[in-house]
């Protein structure tokens, strides 16, 4: 009787291990950077990226955005958020209540290569400032 009873929890505790670990593709808990006020707006939040196979979902979350308040989210390609590229090399979903969710055809290591950084303007306008942005390393 003990020897059966041993054997169900050691099969239990096995089988509970096996679901425990993450499949192909799993985004698991994501890749989290930081991102920093620019021109005194106050706004600050993080950015995260999720593994998708070839392909990337990133979450940008910001505090001290404006309730109802539209603000465009881009990629550009550069070594810092002082030096950017001039035109993105992404364009991800408007902020909106400090939430953008977007997907992208490109992985996850190329984004954390030191080359990106997440920029987000006040409006989705022409003309808009920048008001955070985040390097991706």
């Amino acid at each position: 009787m003990k020897r059966t009873f041993a054997a169900v929890v050691a099969a239990l505790v096995t089988s509970a291990a096996a679901s425990a670990q993450s499949y192909p593709g799993d985004p698991g808990a994501g890749t989290e950077r930081g991102v920093e006020q620019v021109n005194n707006s106050g706004q600050v939040g993080t950015v995260t990226l999720f593994r998708r196979d070839a392909a990337t979902r990133i979450q940008v979350a910001l505090h001290g955005v404006s309730d109802g308040r539209l603000e465009s989210v881009r990629i550009y390609r550069g070594p810092s958020c002082a030096d950017l590229q001039p035109r993105p090399t992404y364009f991800l979903a408007d902020l909106k209540n400090g939430v953008s969710r977007s997907s992208i055809g490109v992985t996850e290591d190329r984004l954390l290569s030191g080359n990106y950084n997440v920029v987000v303007f006040s409006n989705n306008h022409a003309g808009a400032q920048t008001v955070a942005c985040g390097h991706l390393y």
